[in-house]
């Protein structure tokens, strides 16, 4: 969006006539790395390993290590597997077992984008001006083996994944967000330059990946005794003294961006935030359990 009285223009954003038309999604592959340690500082080396075969049993110890973690969403062995297959995951191995993981859902993404619009259209076809093509994805099953822990596999394997996202070009713009249940990868998000932001600050955005549970049976992760976080941003490296055991956390890669994407959402919606989450339950929200996603019900 054009600042008008200042001819400036927000520093995330393109001139509307440079977006790109969403071309077929390219192949992205799968990451797979083998783990080194380095001689001098200790630290956790992630090498390139394409080679490693990884077997549908590797994933289900795996998924059942997944399960054994209160703060991660379970999934099963074949959805965990096919994200990799399909390069939305990158994994650590050690002698032949999977030591660390890392996935990122698409979200928000051109499918998605016209389910909810022709939803809240009517069925009319999707409207191109409340509807900016900024992507949105969701960073999942962030898991490191106990006796890997605090030796920069989580963050490496992070930038690893982020990097193959972001070398695409497919959108103008692409948004990344994480929940944390408690304390959780605070850390490492936040070693990553991103940011908490109220759930409630962002209603549009946040409605897409958690909600409040009720009395209606719904496919979700449900957090039980974790309030949706609604304060000031937090920095984990240093605020030891805050109270992580009682929230869940939302963090984004780009603060500004993601308000930006809120602002476009209402919009979309006609201000009208029930109108919106309604949309995105019965419209957009089964593609993405249909592929393996759940979201966070809180409560």
């Amino acid at each position: 969006m054009i600042n008008l009285a200042n001819n400036r223009r927000l520093p995330f954003e393109r001139p509307r006539a440079s977006w790109p038309k969403p071309p077929t999604p390219s192949i992205m592959h799968p990451l797979t790395f083998s783990v080194a340690i380095s001689a001098l500082s200790g630290d956790c080396l992630l090498q390139p390993a394409p080679d490693i075969p990884l077997s549908l049993t590797d994933w289900q110890h795996f998924a059942a290590s997944v399960a054994h973690e209160k703060g991660l969403t379970p999934f099963s062995a074949p959805v965990l597997q096919r994200r990799w297959q399909q390069g939305l995951a990158d994994v650590a191995v050690h002698d032949g077992a999977i030591v660390g993981h890392i996935s990122c859902m698409p979200i928000l993404h051109e499918a998605t984008r016209h389910r909810v619009a022709r939803a809240l259209n009517a069925g009319q076809p999707l409207r191109t001006a409340p509807w900016p093509g900024i992507e949105m994805f969701e960073l999942l099953t962030g898991w490191t083996h106990p006796e890997w822990r605090k030796r920069n596999i989580s963050l490496r394997l992070r930038q690893q994944l982020l990097a193959q996202f972001r070398a695409e070009t497919l959108s103008p713009q692409r948004l990344f967000v994480s929940v944390t249940v408690g304390r959780g990868g605070s850390p490492v998000l936040a070693r990553l330059g991103w940011h908490t932001v109220a759930w409630d600050a962002i209603p549009y955005v946040s409605s897409m990946i958690g909600e409040n549970a009720d009395a209606k049976p719904r496919p979700g992760w449900h957090v039980v005794n974790h309030d949706p976080y609604n304060g000031p941003d937090i920095a984990p490296l240093v605020d030891g003294a805050h109270s992580w055991d009682r929230h869940c956390f939302l963090w984004v890669s780009h603060a500004p961006l993601a308000q930006h994407l809120n602002v476009q959402l209402q919009a979309a919606a006609g201000h009208n935030l029930e109108r919106w989450r309604r949309a995105w339950r019965t419209a957009a929200l089964p593609t993405l359990i249909q592929a393996g996603y759940l979201p966070v019900l809180f409560g």
